[in-house]
């Protein structure tokens, strides 16, 4: 547990395109899944926002997180964001805590 990475990453998509995105991000959760060093990948609308996604994606050490950046679907999709996306996409690197 002490190598693992946890990220959240905000998607905002373009209304035009949100039902493509939103097909596109479950693909794109069916693959990581399927990644060895994939822990969770989770895909999530925001409530109040219907344009906003949210992933939130546990890796096993930065290799795993350094082996998914180069697959060819993870690729492809951030190759469309400024076609799909308000936003580039930015992941948020996070640290559980404990009581």
């Amino acid at each position: 547990m002490e190598n693992q990475l946890t990220l959240v990453v905000p998607i905002k998509t373009k209304s035009e395109h949100r039902s493509e995105v939103r097909r596109l991000l479950l693909e794109l959760a069916q693959l990581t899944r399927k990644e060895a060093g994939n822990i969770k990948y989770l895909i999530h609308e925001v409530s109040d926002h219907p344009n906003e996604f949210l992933i939130y994606e546990v890796w096993k050490n930065q290799e795993a997180l350094a082996f998914h950046m180069q697959q060819p679907y993870l690729i492809k999709f951030l190759e469309s964001e400024s076609k799909l996306l308000r936003e580039n996409v930015k992941a948020t690197f996070c640290k559980e805590i404990q009581a």
